[in-house]
């Protein structure tokens, strides 16, 4: 597929996007996207094509430049953009606008000066200086008229083209205005400033309206383009952090070039505080980088050799050589603006209401102001008064407010949500989000770290150091994942392998070596290993020596018994055991487990805690499965399935109830696209863009959560927009024609109609704006309703735990009590066998006994 994008000239509201895409699909027809923006002022365009010539391009934008521009709009070729200077272009409008309201301040004075009771000039007040007074109020008119003609090319244009918009009705009412204002004039001229006819007209010369409209109109439309770049400024911050120049080896020597001009394959040398301009691949050096601005986490990550950085990090510290691998537009950086500019400008599924009414918003309006023209001048005779109001109804009605409400909240939402590493697809995917009550996760690499890691081991009969020493120096010779989880634990304790000699895989058991004349064989537990049976005594519990370092769970004993017992106590906590044999005697058992991310618990909790059900799918057996659910507070999960398996379930569910599925973006992708939302942990550069409509590309799962709180918020603040936009309307074009001022005295000026319709498009973008302050990380501890607990107070509980025979047994209940979410501490008496645990309101006494009874142990 091929993605244009063009920039859009004359758009003023939600009626001038509904123009330009009719005007653009006439060129395309229905099969490609059009994606029109008015908070950007551009136009998307996705051709369902899949390979298209530059020749073919030329004669497509040849053709929607016409098109456009029957419509009354321009488009802008790439080639055609203006130098964008906006200071300078701030500055210009600033000055506009100050000059435009000095000379309708002046206007105002003149002809309201004596009922505010201002002074005036002699020779400008009373009925014999009618005419004088008229004609300084029509000269200082015309200079707002001048400063503010592009409402009336752009308002003139659009309704000469049969496509009238915002700015044909400001056009027509300020234009109106002006017409009865002159009119007057000539009156006086003609009649004399005496007569009956001069004396009414007098007091409604209608110039400070005209003048009012557009300086009031001008205001709002600056704070309103004011307030959209403060909604896009998250989008557009993102396009400074490429840096202008790197730093390029070229021949053996560092040569400063534009990155515009780098080429994939060249050697960037990255110092300390710079940003690193590309993607690529670290060649030599050390250092750390800040990947915030991609991933939403503020902790430095490392840089080695051979490890890949991004664009838009920055080195922290150290210096490093880096190949290119992605340049320009090709980085992951362009790759997520683009994607955050897609969404920016597509349409969620509830901004239909508002298209649809806008598109024969501003006929209706016109309609009813010519009505109500002709009922007043009907009623009254009394043209003024008539035309009050039919101007008051062309000013006050305000399209902006509905074009607006969708847009400024859907690009403050997904600002918000770049900053915390969440990245959505598309509005619609945003809205689909909100409605989700049930959340399926994948187990490994999502709930878990998905690299399993060494957690216990236990040796019979010599030290647990011998142990990993003769372990891993056999297992260093395997690719086995389970052999790389011996290797790292072993290097994480500072234990070094030794040669080895006569190494052999032994097919669906393990490896074997021999380590100085002594033959080491590792492998699953199987008929081949003589595994002793029995519980070690009270007696024996001297000789039995636990400790815990760098995470793991050390376990040193004389004996040889229990060896069946600790094989069956792993395999309750999810964790795989390996077996360790030398010379033919079983002297250790190795733990292996993939562990629990740090955060899977919260995160589950705090879904719960907003009414979004939990479940977990896995391809593991059903015993990990249901230690790891229960670990992490599941409502239930699913074990033993296949790709397609994870597919059909998720299916029956979404035919239920709206779902999302999470998970890595590659194995589960059939899940993740039957499900309602697929949700993809990404945790590096590469996002999994393709399969999920919503992308974490940072290593938090609490992305999830902030995920749903950011869609919520931002269909809230939508629902709140459109509701505004809607009453608004509803309520002030009935006031402004005059329908309760026979009976209630209540109307409006053209005055108060424009400061109102200006207010109403502000209001809009402040309420988006609002996003922008989303409360997050609030909700990271939230735990379940139904517990209804204090988070800040802690509690203390005492337990009895029969089973626990020796120091190992004590070292397991703490460990399986510790790895409770919320417990802060565990002492564990074995004499008196009393536990006790002190832990934050949300552990419960039921908790902390289903931990010890999962671990093996009974609870009196």
């Amino acid at each position: 597929m091929k993605r244009l994008h063009y920039e859009i000239k004359g758009m003023s509201c939600a009626v001038c996007v509904g123009h330009v895409e009719r005007a653009i699909k006439k060129v395309l027809g229905e099969r490609d996207t059009v994606t029109v923006s008015l908070l950007t002022n551009s136009v998307s365009i996705l051709l369902s094509d899949g390979e298209v010539s530059p020749e073919e391009i030329k004669r497509i934008e040849a053709r929607l430049v016409e098109s456009v521009k029957a419509a009354g709009y321009t488009l802008l070729l790439p080639e055609e953009h203006p130098s964008k200077n906006v200071d300078k272009k701030h500055k210009k409008s600033v000055l506009r606008l100050c000059f435009s309201a000095l000379f309708t301040l002046l206007v105002t004075y003149l002809s309201m000066g004596k009922m505010m009771g201002l002074p005036l000039p002699l020779f400008l007040s009373g009925t014999e200086n009618a005419l004088p007074s008229a004609l300084l109020q029509l000269v200082l008119t015309v200079p707002v008229l001048v400063l503010n003609f592009h409402f009336f090319k752009n308002g003139f244009s659009a309704l000469l083209h049969g496509a009238p918009n915002m700015d044909s009705m400001i056009a027509v009412g300020a234009g109106a205005a002006m017409i009865y204002g002159i009119a007057a004039v000539v009156i006086l001229l003609t009649e004399g400033e005496h007569s009956a006819l001069s004396y009414e007209i007098h007091h409604d010369l209608y110039f400070e309206s005209a003048a009012m409209i557009l300086t009031l109109v001008s205001l709002g439309k600056w704070l309103e383009g004011s307030a959209k770049d403060r909604a896009t400024a998250a989008i557009s911050s993102l396009s400074t952090l490429s840096p202008k120049f790197a730093t390029v080896i070229r021949e053996g020597k560092e040569v400063s070039v534009a990155v515009s001009q780098l080429r994939v394959g060249e050697l960037l040398l990255i110092r300390a505080g710079e940003l690193i301009p590309v993607d690529g691949v670290v060649i030599s050096g050390c250092g750390s980088a800040d990947e915030s601005a991609l991933t939403g986490e503020s902790m430095p990550v490392e840089k080695s050799e051979g490890v890949p950085v991004c664009a838009a990090c920055v080195l922290v510290d150290g210096a490093l050589t880096v190949r290119a691998e992605r340049v320009g537009e090709d980085t992951s950086l362009s790759r997520i603006i683009r994607l955050l500019e897609d969404t920016a400008a597509s349409k969620a599924p509830i901004s239909r209401l508002a298209d649809k009414v806008s598109a024969i918003f501003v006929p209706c309006v016109m309609g009813i102001s010519l009505v109500t023209l002709v009922v007043w001048l009907i009623a009254t005779r009394n043209a003024s008064q008539a035309l009050r109001c039919a101007i008051s109804v062309l000013v006050i009605s305000c399209p902006c407010a509905l074009g607006l409400a969708t847009p400024t909240a859907i690009t403050v939402g997904i600002g918000r949500a770049a900053q915390r590493g969440i990245l959505f697809r598309s509005a619609a995917a945003m809205e689909k989000l909100c409605s989700v009550r049930c959340a399926i996760f994948d187990k490994t690499g999502t709930i878990t770290e998905g690299n399993p890691s060494l957690t216990d081991v236990v040796s019979y009969g010599i030290s647990t150091q011998e142990l990993l020493l003769g372990a891993a120096s056999v297992e260093r010779f395997s690719a086995h994942p389970l052999a790389l989880a011996i290797c790292r634990g072993a290097e994480r304790l500072k234990i070094f392998t030794v040669p080895v000699t006569d190494f052999s895989i032994l097919a669906s058991v393990g490896a074997q070596g021999t380590i100085n004349g002594e033959i080491w064989r590792i492998g699953k537990p199987s008929p081949s290993f003589r595994i002793s049976h029995g519980k070690c005594s009270q007696e024996k519990k001297s000789f039995d020596v636990t400790s815990q370092k760098e995470g793991i769970h050390l376990c040193e004993r004389t004996d040889f018994f229990g060896t069946a017992d600790d094989l069956e106590r792993l395999e309750k906590e999810g964790k795989t055991a390996v077996l360790v044999e030398k010379n033919g005697e079983v002297v250790g058992v190795l733990g292996i487990s993939d562990r629990l991310r740090p955060e899977a618990t919260n995160t589950i909790n705090a879904l719960r805690s907003v009414g979004v059900n939990c479940w977990m799918l896995t391809g593991d057996h059903e015993r990990v499965a249901s230690f790891v659910a229960k670990k992490a507070n599941f409502d239930g999960f699913y074990a033993s399935l296949m790709p397609e398996d994870k597919e059909r379930i998720v299916k029956e569910i979404a035919q239920k109830k709206a779902c999302a599925m999470i998970g890595d973006g590659i194995n589960d992708t059939p899940a993740m696209v039957r499900a309602d939302v697929g949700i993809a942990v990404g945790g590096g550069t590469e996002v999994a863009i393709d399969c999920a409509e919503v992308v974490l590309s940072g290593n938090s799962l609490f992305g999830v959560v902030e995920a749903f709180s950011i869609s919520r918020a931002t269909l809230r603040i939508i629902r709140q927009n459109l509701f505004w936009a809607l009453f608004y309307n509803a309520v002030c074009i009935p006031v402004a024609a005059g329908v309760f001022y026979p009976t209630l005295g209540i109307g409006l000026s053209p005055m108060l109609a424009s400061a109102a319709m200006s207010c109403s498009s502000i209001f809009v973008v402040l309420n988006a704006l609002r996003l922008r302050h989303v409360p997050l990380e609030k909700t990271k501890n939230k735990r379940p309703k139904k517990e209804n607990v204090n988070m800040s107070k802690t509690v203390s509980y005492t337990v009895t735990v029969e089973g626990m025979m020796c120091p190992r047994c004590a070292a397991h209940v703490k460990e399986a009590l510790v790895s409770l979410c919320g417990v802060e501490c565990a002492e564990v008496n074995l004499e008196k066998k009393r536990v006790t645990v002190t832990a934050d309101a949300s552990v419960t006494l039921d908790a902390i006994k289903e931990a010890i009874v999962a671990a093996g142990y009974e609870v009196v």
